[in-house]
């Protein structure tokens, strides 16, 4: 008598997807795969700034977090050490404490010197100073 063993193996395997499943990592491992590489303080009045990156490494994308209030970033460009600069598109609305969408290069991985951009404060901002941190990933 021939016996099919497809069926007991997808049993197991459906109970160990029950019984064990694959944990994400918490949300503070996953931040902490990003880097610190710098921020700044921005007042109430629109102007431009620049954020000197201390990170040390090379990096292959960052990602921008406004806490203390609600900022419209412009004009936004990177500058590596090479000199070479990205500018990426368009620009970044920031409301609350909130993050910006990965900014991502094309070939390797770089040694950022800075960043500069220029900013306004949202109406709905309030008139205290809001903090820029800029993170980066290897």
């Amino acid at each position: 008598m021939k016996t099919s063993m497809e069926p007991t193996l997808l049993r197991a395997a459906c109970l160990a997807i029950m019984l064990f499943p694959r944990l994400a990592p918490p949300g503070a491992v996953v931040q902490q795969q990003w880097v610190h590489l710098g921020s700044g303080v921005v007042g109430s009045g629109g102007d431009r700034d620049i954020i000197r990156t201390a990170g040390e490494g090379r990096f292959r994308r960052i990602r921008l977090v406004v806490e203390g209030g609600d900022l419209e970033l412009f004009d936004v460009m990177i500058t590596f050490a090479d000199g070479k600069t990205l500018s990426p598109g368009g620009r970044f609305s920031f409301t609350g404490n909130s993050r910006s969408r990965v900014i991502a290069w094309p070939g390797g991985a770089r040694v950022i010197r800075w960043i500069n951009f220029f900013y306004r404060r949202l109406a709905s901002g309030g008139r205290g100073k809001a903090i820029i941190r800029a993170y980066g990933r290897r």
